[in-house]
C-alpha cells in the first residue's frame, strides 16, 4: 500500500508542476484523486499535517503572483498542490468517520 500511496504523491506533483503550462478541465479532478491515493495509509499526526498544507496552499498560493516571471507559475503549481492536499484531506476525513462509526457500533 505505501508505493501506491507514493505513486498517487508523485503523479499529484508532476500534474501540479504541469498544471502551470498546461490548461485542462481534467487537472482538478486528477489531482483530488491522487491526493486521495497518497492519503490511504496515512497516521492522524500525517493527516493532520496535510490539513495544515492544504489551508495554506489554498490561501496563499496566489500570493506567488507577486514575484515577477515566474511567480504566475509558481502560484499555479502550488494553488495545484493545494487541491491535492484537498483530495488528501477529504479522503483522511472520509477513513476518520469510518473509523468512529465502526467503533462505536462494533463494541
Amino acid at each position: 500500500m505505501e508505493k501506491i500511496s507514493a505513486a498517487g504523491r508523485l503523479l499529484a506533483v508532476i500534474l501540479a508542476i504541469a498544471s502551470a503550462f498546461v490548461s485542462s478541465p481534467l487537472i482538478v479532478p486528477l489531482l483530488l484523486i491522487f491526493g486521495g491515493i497518497a492519503a490511504i495509509g496515512n497516521t492522524p499526526e500525517r493527516n493532520a499535517k496535510n490539513y495544515l498544507m492544504a489551508i495554506v496552499l489554498i490561501l496563499g498560493a496566489r500570493t506567488l503572483e507577486a514575484m515577477p516571471i515566474t511567480g504566475s507559475y509558481l502560484a499555479t503549481i502550488f494553488a495545484s498542490l493545494g487541491a491535492a492536499f484537498v483530495g488528501a484531506s477529504i479522503v483522511a476525513i472520509t477513513i476518520t468517520l469510518e473509523e468512529r462509526i465502526r467503533r462505536d457500533w462494533l463494541k
